[in-house]
């Protein structure tokens, strides 16, 4: 039922390709997905996602308001941002949904090395058409038209001569 639906919904994390972050401080922005977090969490998160650094830069630090869906931070600053809220919730699946994908490189080294601390803990599900993304993966599933055409592990799809996922390699 309905309690069931909620309390897997708690355990998930998710961060899109263009995350939504309201006209409030960073730390409201965090609290939002955790509401009990404390000090300690909110800042773990934000070391988890790499955004620690930053955010004690910016002259209010964690209660600096980000403006209107984040207009006063860069894109891979609001990536990380939007990452920690995830995180916060400590969740059991976190989903990136093309979560790298509007971003320049060094960004999405960041948001990557991120993923790396992340994933010791957590089972990642990452949805992208940037091959740099999944290069980790422990396994890929390749779709096209909505199906799935390939599966495997990256390393082993790579080799395939005829594959899928080697044809869009050749590609990027």
């Amino acid at each position: 039922g309905l309690w069931k639906q909620n309390s897997f919904r708690e355990r998930i994390g998710y961060v899109p390709q263009d995350p939504l972050l309201f006209h409030a401080s960073i730390r409201d922005n965090l609290l939002w997905s955790y509401p009990q977090g404390s000090e300690t969490e909110l800042w773990g998160a934000l070391s988890m996602a790499n955004a620690e650094s930053f955010v004690k830069q910016l002259p209010g630090g964690i209660d600096t308001i980000v403006g209107d869906r984040g207009v006063r931070l860069s894109g891979g600053q609001r990536q990380r941002i939007a990452l920690a809220r995830a995180l916060l919730r400590k969740p059991d699946l976190l989903i990136l949904d093309e979560a790298t994908s509007a971003l320049d490189s060094e960004s999405e080294r960041l948001i990557q090395e991120s993923i790396d601390r992340v994933a010791q803990d957590t089972t990642i599900l990452i949805v992208a058409h940037r091959l740099s993304s999944i290069v980790k993966a422990d396994y890929v599933y390749v779709l096209r038209d909505g199906r799935m055409v390939e599966e495997g592990a990256y390393a082993d799809l790579c080799r395939k001569p005829s594959g899928a996922l080697a044809r869009m390699i050749q590609v990027q």
